[in-house]
């Protein structure tokens, strides 16, 4: 008798994968892609995606894990997928142009949008560029016989839904993301709607995690799948990894990737005068089952995985490693560029390495990079303590996932920073495949949660902390508005 399993398709903002997970959590095999983006040139910084491109990547990753798992049945199919990315559908059903979270098109109209604390109170995150919202009210300015030809917009994960199912609709942890959704309410908002300009019309139903959907029979014949299989509706990356390492209600956890959100389950939403200063968001957990309470670094392993493509593409993340490790207390340059303000609800601008003059010899291309990773460490350290203030919680160890935390030496820098022990389970780089794949077992009650297989324990550690507050103070000067002076 074949073993039950899931298709899980997981669309992060640098890749696409496509894994089938066994009913008892094994990964069986995982394929990926890299993501193509395009420019727009109407504007400063708008990234978009074709979501014909992203589907035929997606195709033929299936085709490729279906290959080598052709011993299981398939008896669900589900999607993870990154936050802030949407497709937008038009009214004949066609998908036509995706808005992905690296999108900052509407950045320059964000002073003109009214009935800002309305907006950042209920949707429980600050007003920026990074939300779906903005994306459509700067297609709106510059692409109008784009943005008019909207009939629904959905989220990445959704739309792989829409794919496999035909149904148009939005997950509450993704619906979250737009900034037209109440997290009081859990529902679309016509204020909200009003403020962006935007019909409500286009949003479509909300929906819960873990819903079941017959898929296509076009779909089946496409991909041979059982005639009894089912489409299990997913949701955003960072709760689905959560998911994934099984994160407890008292547990603080790190998801690592392209960006960094220190998360914390809640029963309630926090405070909004009291805590508005925090740069924290609020969003609906999975299947709108209380929420989510995040602190972000913003930009993270984004950052170290650029230099390394533009410095060292042939350099593995062991030999950088080993060179840190040798170097851990030899930091020979402080780097800055982790996007958010660790005090503030602000986004820094500026960035940059700081270094003794006159430039050293000594200094070769791992000291930046170690720069970066330090970079990284510091930031998440400061957002750890700000979760753990914001939610009233000490915890003794902090639970990780994702893939930036492969690098022992970054791993080990946090635990130094935050004086907590930081725990990784079995999978905790694939934690929202494994995340999605527990959804879709839950009621067959089969997959276990992983085992711990690494943990990273403080030491007591001066160095780093001096280090950090250098970094702190550079990163408030290169980013301060004051005049310094005249030429």
């Amino acid at each position: 008798m074949s073993q039950d399993a899931a298709l899980i398709i997981d669309v992060g903002t640098g890749s696409t994968r496509v894994a089938v997970v066994s009913d008892e959590g094994r990964l069986l095999s995982i394929k990926g892609r890299k993501n193509t983006y395009h420019l727009d040139e109407r504007y400063k910084d708008a990234k978009y995606f074709l979501p014909e491109e992203l589907k035929e990547n997606i195709f033929q990753l299936i085709h490729e894990v279906m290959k080598e798992t052709k011993e299981v049945a398939i008896k669900y199919v589900s999607s993870s997928a990154a936050r802030e990315s949407f497709v937008l559908i038009d009214a004949d059903g066609q998908d036509y142009y995706g808005l992905p979270n690296i999108d900052n098109r509407g950045k320059e109209w964000l002073e003109v949008i009214p009935n800002r604390e309305y907006i950042e109170k209920y949707t429980g995150r600050p007003l920026t560029e990074d939300f779906g919202a903005m994306k459509l009210y700067g297609l709106k300015q510059k692409r109008a016989e784009m943005f008019q030809t909207i009939g629904h917009i959905v989220s990445i994960s959704d739309w792989i839904g829409y794919i496999f199912t035909g149904s148009i609709e939005m997950e509450y942890s993704q619906a979250s993301e737009t900034q037209l959704f109440n997290i009081y309410t859990k529902n679309w908002d016509q204020k909200l709607c009003d403020a962006f300009g935007i019909d409500a019309a286009i949003l479509p139903p909300v929906i819960k995690t873990g819903t079941r959907h017959e898929l296509t029979q076009e779909v089946k014949e496409r991909f041979n799948l059982d005639q009894k299989g089912l489409y299990v509706v997913g949701g955003a990356d960072t709760q689905l990894a959560a998911q994934g390492i099984a994160l407890k209600e008292d547990e603080i956890g790190l998801i690592s990737g392209t960006s960094s959100p220190v998360v914390k389950y809640q029963e309630h939403i926090p405070d909004f005068e009291k805590n508005k200063e925090f740069n924290f968001w609020c969003s609906c957990n999975l299947a709108g089952d209380g929420y989510q309470v995040e602190t972000n670094p913003g930009v993270t392993g984004l950052n170290l995985q650029q230099i390394l493509d533009s410095l060292v593409k042939d350099v593995s993340y062991q030999k950088i490693n080993q060179y840190i490790e040798r170097n851990y207390h030899n930091l020979k340059l402080l780097a800055s560029f982790t996007t958010q303000s660790p005090y503030k609800n602000i986004a820094f601008s500026n960035g940059g390495f700081l270094m003794d003059v006159p430039f050293s010899q000594e200094i070769i291309f791992e000291d930046f990079i170690h720069g970066i990773v330090a970079d990284i460490a510091f930031s998440i350290a400061f957002k750890i303590r700000q979760n753990e203030v914001l939610s009233q919680t000490t915890a003794s160890f902090i639970v990780g996932a994702g893939g930036g935390l492969r690098m022992e030496t970054l791993c080990q820098m946090i635990a130094d920073l935050t004086e907590k022990k930081l725990v990784l389970k079995e999978n905790y780089d694939e934690a929202s495949i494994i995340g999605a794949a527990r959804v879709c077992f839950s009621a067959d009650s089969t997959m276990k949660e992983g085992t711990v297989i690494h943990e990273y324990e403080p030491s007591n550690n001066d160095y780093l902390r001096e280090k950090l507050e250098r970094w702190l103070m550079y990163r408030e000067q290169i980013n301060s508005k004051k005049e310094i002076g005249a030429f």
